[in-house]
């Protein structure tokens, strides 16, 4: 379970943010920052059921599993419901439940331990996840909750596909993630 609490629209400084990393990276300057949602407190809960299914030895000393997952997002930034699953093959440290998450709500974890004395000192993975979401709403596409705004006509069943690979070195995680997902909008 996961709570988050912030702001959506100018006090969010996005567009402060934009314009200093364009101006450092020297590239164009941002444009449609007139159009940014308007000031609204965001709130988002997080629910997730992940079922860690024990790895199995595939080759010498190899290992895979799969990890079913169901989840909700109840709140003003996105209400959704979610299901799907990760498979990953390799040697991964003992308590490590995936790779780290990227939102929202994508197949993986935010918590890693570093190896314990009868671990090695680098793990290692391959994995890929699915997941798919009936959206019932998402703040950046329908707009403001409590104002008029700018917002699209959004599509109720989104999907994700990710893929990529875990390297562990004691209490360090390096990873890269690469998502493909569905349209979110029509436009």
């Amino acid at each position: 379970m996961q709570l988050s609490l912030g702001v959506i629209g100018p006090s969010a400084q996005g567009e402060l943010a934009q314009k200093t990393v364009h101006e450092v990276i020297n590239s164009p300057e941002p444009q449609g920052w007139d159009h940014q949602l308007h000031d609204e407190p965001a709130v988002l809960l997080n629910v997730e059921r992940r079922w860690v299914v024990p790895s199995e030895t595939i080759f010498s000393d190899l290992l895979a599993d799969v990890s079913p997952h169901v989840g909700a997002a109840l709140g003003n930034v996105f209400t959704h419901a979610a299901a799907g699953l990760t498979v990953r093959f390799g040697k991964p440290p003992k308590f490590d439940y995936g790779p780290p998450r990227l939102q929202p709500h994508t197949p993986g974890s935010e918590y890693f331990a570093p190896p314990g004395d009868d671990d090695d000192a680098i793990g290692w993975y391959l994995f890929a996840g699915i997941e798919g979401r009936a959206v019932a709403r998402n703040i950046f596409l329908d707009g403001n909750t409590f104002r008029d705004s700018r917002s699209v006509d959004k599509e109720l069943l989104v999907g994700d596909l990710s893929a990529g690979a875990v390297v562990t070195f004691g209490d360090l995680r390096l990873t890269y993630v690469q998502v493909m997902r569905t349209k979110e909008f029509d436009g």
